[in-house]
Formats: structure tokens, C-alpha cells, sequence
């Protein structure tokens, strides 16, 4: 039986994808090969770092692999690696598929669009949430189009779990919540909004732990308020245990991997009632919805849960299970089968 050989650009490739990609290798069916900086070292191919959606060096690179390879299908998380698998690919026979994890806007008359997504020799398009193909489906054939919500595993919070990092000086009474994201120059992720609803709980026994990059103005905005600024960190996801609620304010998100972290870790969530992200907790189950761009509702919502922390604890004690029933990496490994194959054929 002749395997069928996938293709991988590791630009934008995440550990998601590369266990998902590593479980696929173990089906004799298949085989994958990874390329790009550092892929040698893991078993891939060393091949130049993509820069942009027409990079000539990379173009030139990946057709040379391709052709050694034998790859039957390409599959691309990045609309550049997408945009150079299609160059590269010109004339082979080699079927494309993209990846679509973001709610921004594709614009037909923009032509770089054109080098990916809307390229009409795309294969097909895997997309993280089902709003992202609603959207894309107005602008590529639905058939060409398929929904696999990103799966997680607790396992990927052990070490969080068992060393928490904790942060010096909150009081042990206190509701501690905690933001992680990159906000700076980016207003809709709703940090904003966050810090504005502590305003309203100064006078509860209320923290706000922000770990990732953020404005100037949020820090001065913040000022005299429970609210502590940890900025970027690698370890950000230990924060989590020792916390008791995640807040996700985004004004507009797609399918943060945060929000499953946390209840991974135990903690439930206060989440967005917006496309993509309401759909990663089970309201009233491991938290609750907030309306985007409110402050007083999400202040409404920390003293309702502050004022009952019996249901708190429930809802912490329901998130694992959560994570394994809803977010399961077997069935995403047997979509990608499924796709690989389908695609192939």
C-alpha cells in the first residue's frame, strides 16, 4: 500500500497541530513531513523561514521538497505557507489545504487574498469555528469548506498544576481573577472594558492578575485599582491554578486556547457572549456569558459569582470533565485522517 505523504510548512505551526500531525504519522496510511528552520532536528526537513505570501527563496525551496517527497497534499496552518505551497505547487498535482483560525475580514478585492485562501486551486479549508466558515463560505465554495474546533488535553497542564505560580501580596479572601492576552494596540481583546469593571469593584475584596503585553493608557487607567500588571511571560499558563476565575472580555476573539487552558486548570470562565469563543465554556456549567464591551455586566457578573462562591466551586468543579468530553484529540486526529485521505483520492 502506497502512504500517502502530507506535506507541513511549520510556518505558524503550533503544538496542537504538531500532536495532532504526530498521531497521524502512526497510521501506516500516512506520512508526514514537516519543513522549515529547525525541522531537521526534529525529523523534518530543513527549509528557509517563509517571510511573506511571495517569497521566491522559499517558493523555490518547498518545490524542491515537494518533488522529493512525494507529496500528495500539502496542508498550510498560515495563509503564507498556503500562499507558497500554491506557488510551489503550480503544475504538480499536489492538493492544497488551508487553514483558517482568525475572524478577519477577506477581501475580494484585495489581490494577496488571492495568492491564498481565494485561490481557486485551494483545495479545501479547515476552518477553527463554525462562524469563520459561515463567513468564508460567502466567498469560497462550501464544499470546499469543514469545521474542527482545536482540541485540548490536560495532560498539557500538568506541569501547572502541579508547581502554580502564585503572585505575591493578593489577599488569600479575595476573588482573584486573571486576564492572559496580548493586548497592547489591540482595543477589541477588551482589556479596557476589564479594567473599567474593577473600577466598579473597588470596594470589593476583588483582584485582577494581567499577564501578556498592554497599552500604557490600560496601566494608567488601572491606577489605585486591585490590578497587577505582570506583563509577557512564558509561564503565564501557571498563573491559572492559582486564580479563581479567567476573564475573557474580547469584543471579537475566534477560538482563544486560553479559555480551554483555564478550565483545564480548574478555573472557570467569564467569556464573551460572541461567535467562536461563547462556544469553548458551557454557560452556567463552567461559567458564565458577559456581554462584550460592557463593564457593568461584567462587574455584574464577578460580584454575583464573588457574593455565591458555593457556585463558583461548582462550576470549578465541572471544567476537566468539560475539557475532556468537548475537546477531545482523537476525534480531531480522525477528521484530519479523514480529510488527508478524502483529499488525496
Amino acid at each position: 500500500m502506497k502512504k500517502i505523504t502530507i506535506l507541513v510548512p511549520n510556518d505558524d505551526l503550533d503544538s496542537v497541530t504538531r500532536n495532532m500531525l504526530s498521531e497521524v504519522a502512526r497510521d501506516e496510511r500516512f506520512e508526514v513531513v514537516t519543513a522549515g528552520p529547525g525541522e531537521g532536528s526534529r525529523g523534518g526537513v530543513e527549509a528557509p523561514v517563509i517571510k511573506s505570501k511571495f517569497d521566491l527563496k522559499a517558493i523555490k525551496a518547498y518545490r524542491q521538497i515537494a518533488r522529493r517527497s512525494g507529496a500528495a497534499v500539502t496542508f498550510s496552518p498560515s495563509t503564507s505557507g498556503l500562499s507558497t505551497m500554491l506557488m510551489a505547487t503550480l503544475g504538480t498535482g499536489i492538493r492544497n489545504i488551508g487553514y483558517r483560525g482568525t475572524q478577519a475580514r477577506v477581501r475580494r478585492s484585495d489581490p494577496t487574498n488571492w495568492l491564498a485562501l481565494l485561490n481557486p486551486r485551494v483545495a479545501h479549508v479547515v476552518c477553527e469555528t463554525p462562524d469563520i466558515k459561515q463567513y468564508l463560505s460567502t466567498r469560497i465554495a462550501p464544499r470546499k469548506l469543514s469545521v474542527a474546533v482545536k482540541p485540548f488535553m490536560l495532560e498539557w497542564v500538568a506541569d501547572a498544576m502541579a508547581a502554580p505560580a502564585k503572585v505575591d501580596g493578593l489577599p488569600g479572601d479575595a476573588l482573584k481573577l486573571i486576564y492572559i492576552g496580548m493586548s497592547k494596540g489591540r482595543p477589541h481583546k477588551g482589556l479596557r472594558q476589564l479594567i473599567d469593571a474593577m473600577a466598579k469593584l473597588r470596594d470589593r475584596r476583588v483582584t485582577l492578575t494581567v499577564i501578556g503585553s498592554v497599552d500604557e493608557a490600560d496601566i494608567e487607567a488601572a491606577r489605585g485599582l486591585a490590578v497587577t500588571f505582570l506583563g509577557p511571560r512564558r509561564d503565564a499558563v501557571s498563573f491559572l491554578p492559582s486564580h479563581d476565575l479567567y476573564v475573557l472580555p474580547s469584543l471579537r476573539d475566534a477560538s482563544p486556547r486560553v479559555v480551554r487552558e483555564a478550565q483545564a486548570c480548574g478555573v472557570p470562565c467569564l467569556v464573551s457572549d460572541i461567535p467562536g469563543a461563547r462556544d469553548l465554556i458551557a454557560p452556567e456549567v463552567t461559567g458564565l456569558y458577559i456581554r462584550p464591551g460592557d463593564a457593568e455586566d461584567i462587574a455584574l457578573k464577578i460580584t454575583t459569582l464573588d457574593d455565591d462562591r458555593e457556585r463558583l466551586a461548582r462550576y470549578a468543579s465541572n471544567t476537566r470533565k468539560f475539557i475532556v468530553d468537548n475537546f477531545d484529540m482523537d476525534a480531531y486526529v480522525v477528521y484530519f485522517k479523514n480529510l488527508f485521505d478524502a483529499i488525496s483520492s
